[in-house]
């Protein structure tokens, strides 16, 4: 008999629809997923935490706490990230032990833990951990092909991984490319030399994955990871339906109730319509390029949203070469959280710059410095030293070098809140991301609800010759404009009298005005379809728009001072200087959020900062004008 984990409530949407689907589109089905007789319900950490705080505009505790609450007898599964946690850089021990004792409190049973690059030292801890709060442990090896990935090395791991406790041994394939006799090969010879239960997880991207699932299932496997179809195949796991019906009758049979889970589907095909606008065909596709440049299933409609919101989607390719090499470069880490980002952002920017490792992650930064482990091979040396210079990677434990944060943390969560008790989860939330965090706390204290992210209103408008979409830009007061299937920028203005169904706006493109009534959404993220605007001032005709790749970070202003740009959309976490301060070439001027990752920009040579036009948290767009220096 072989053992199911559904894994629709996290990796099978995380994969298809980059984690977006909401607690509310989930809670009215649990009831009956836990009637199927899974061995777990894969339902929390991975990005859901992220997701959940930043743009779903929901607490992901309760959420874990409301599945629980209608989940009675099987086990909830979490995805955790050894010492990042869910997040993408690593956190001290304290905060490592206090995250896995509340996860359990608040109703995990079983813990997925892996390291992004196999590296022992930063997963035993909360291996440990887990054991000691009552938990069932899955230590995960993290897989991939490469010139330095072997089978005698994936068997050390693997004895390493229960040597701290695990009970389980997972073989996570989170690009889908283990072949079926290399599934069979590797499988076998952990059943022989570990004697531990093995769970295989694996996506459908390369097309391999029911083939190898079957081999699987012979070499010995004792559980493998299905969704349910809606949200099956492409970026995704194998279909549940399909791996229940294909294994009955057989050794392998399932023993689960096929009528349920054909009503349990039905239910998510309604769900996954409302999606249908961020749900891109290129994560549904089988793509044997995979193979190449193996980017996994839940990195596969993040890399498309990115590319997106570069307006680069026509380099996707372009992006996907260059991710094959980034890896190379970097030692061939297995493409998982927060390598695959660390990685493939890196690609993205390499490819959208114009110029290889013109910027350059803090998280890239980190990597090279050994703050997220050992390198499974040597990093090119070139590289090495264009990323960190002369200095040395560390050779320790990454988080030995980090001071505890629990205290310090709950007193900065006070002094926010302005209360003397604070819950620890919401510590915790804040200890992981601070500002995502702070303000999902400050929309709930104004009562905002429903998703943070752009919200698509389609409007047919007569006044400007076509169906227009429009989408809240990244920028206050701005909005992305597309006609006719063409980009454009505009402003936006709200009006007086707005309702609670309809929000009148004012947008300016091209020297002209209209007024557009736009309906509000809360729930739903499909198009709504809005009466055509009346024009306030005569159009001009439809516009002709040219793509621009974007901008380097700097542009010379009159021959005297030096403007520094944004290069890319995304969010100032910090600015470092201040007006009059005199800085030296490569000094850092601010840090930028995009794409999740943390890119410090710095000056392009030795002046006086002139003037600041960016303050921490400000929201902005590729290209606008950040600072001016006065070069020496």
């Amino acid at each position: 008999m072989v053992k199911i984990t559904e894994t629709v409530l996290r990796d099978g949407h995380q994969s298809l629809i980059a984690t977006r689907m909401s607690t509310a589109d989930m809670l009215p089905i649990v009831e009956k997923l836990d009637q199927v007789g899974f061995f777990s319900l894969e339902m929390w950490g991975g990005a859901t935490f992220d997701v959940c705080l930043r743009y779903l505009n929901e607490d992901p505790w309760q959420r874990l706490r409301e599945i629980r609450k209608r989940v009675k007898n099987t086990k909830l599964q979490m995805l955790l990230r050894g010492q990042n946690l869910v997040a993408y850089q690593h956190f001290p021990d304290d905060i490592v032990v206090k995250f896995i004792q509340k996860a359990r409190d608040n109703g995990i049973d079983i813990f997925r833990i892996f390291d992004a690059v196999n590296d022992i030292r930063n997963i035993a801890l909360a291996i440990q951990t887990a054991k000691k709060v009552g938990g069932l442990v899955e230590g995960s090896i993290s897989y991939t092909v490469s010139p330095v990935h072997t089978i005698e090395k994936y068997i050390k791991f693997a004895i390493e991984l229960k040597e701290a406790g695990s009970d389980i041994i997972c073989i996570k394939d989170m690009s889908g490319i283990i072949s079926p006799i290399a599934a069979y090969d590797l499988i076998n010879a952990l059943k022989k030399e570990v004697k531990l239960p093995v769970h295989l997880h694996t996506h459908c991207s390369s097309g391999m994955a029911p083939i190898t699932y079957l081999t699987a299932a012979e070499a010995g496997v004792d559980i493998l990871d299905t969704a349910m179809s809606p949200f099956a195949w492409g970026a995704s796991q194998p279909p549940t339906e399909s791996i229940v019906g294909a294994f009955k009758g057989t050794p392998y049979d399932t023993n689960l109730n096929v009528e349920l889970l054909a009503e349990i589907a039905e239910y998510f095909q309604t769900v996954k319509e409302k999606y249908k606008d961020i749900l891109d065909p290129i994560s549904e596709r089988i793509d044997p390029r995979i193979l190449v440049h193996q980017i996994p299933g839940g990195m596969i409609s993040n890399l498309i949203s990115q590319l997106k919101a570069q307006n680069a989607m026509g380099k996707y390719a372009q992006v996907l070469v260059e991710t094959a090499l980034v890896r190379k470069e970097l030692g061939y880490p297995p493409l998982v959280t927060p390598t695959s980002q660390i990685v493939g952002t890196q690609a993205v920017f390499n490819v959208v710059m114009g110029e290889r490792y013109k910027m350059i992650s803090k998280e890239v930064k980190n990597y090279v410095k050994g703050l997220y482990g050992r390198s499974p091979g040597p990093i090119d040396d070139d590289i090495k030293k264009k990323i960190i210079g002369d200095e040395q990677p560390i050779q320790g434990r990454p988080a030995d070098g980090m001071a505890p944060a629990w205290d310090k943390t709950v007193t900065e969560v006070k002094a926010l809140k302005k209360t003397e008790t604070v819950a620890d989860e919401d510590v915790l939330a804040y200890a992981i991301f601070p500002q995502v965090t702070a303000e999902f706390w400050d929309r709930q204290a104004k009562g905002i609800t429903g998703p943070t992210e752009p919200i698509v209103t389609s409007v047919k408008s007569s006044a400007l010759a076509g169906e227009m979409n429009v989408r809240k830009g990244t920028q206050p007061g701005h909005i992305s404009l597309e006609l006719n299937d063409q980009k454009h920028q505009a402003t936006v203005t709200a009006l007086e009298g707005p309702s609670e169904e309809t929000l009148p706006l004012l947008v300016k493109l091209n020297g002209s005005e209209y007024k557009v009534n736009v309906q509000r959404q809360k729930k739903t993220i499909q198009p709504v379809i809005v009466t055509a605007p009346a024009v306030v001032t005569a159009p001009a005709p439809t516009p002709k728009v040219e793509v621009k790749p974007a901008a380097p970070a700097t542009t010379s202003l009159s021959g005297t001072l030096i403007e520094v740009k944004v290069p890319m959309p995304g969010k100032i976490v910090s600015v470092k200087v201040k007006p009059g301060e005199k800085v030296k070439r490569n000094q850092m001027l601010f840090i930028l959020e995009a794409m999740k990752m943390q890119n410090e920009i710095d000056a392009p040579c030795d002046g006086t900062i002139n003037s600041i036009a960016i303050k921490a948290g400000d929201n902005v767009e590729s290209n606008i004008s950040a600072m001016n220096i006065n070069p020496a």
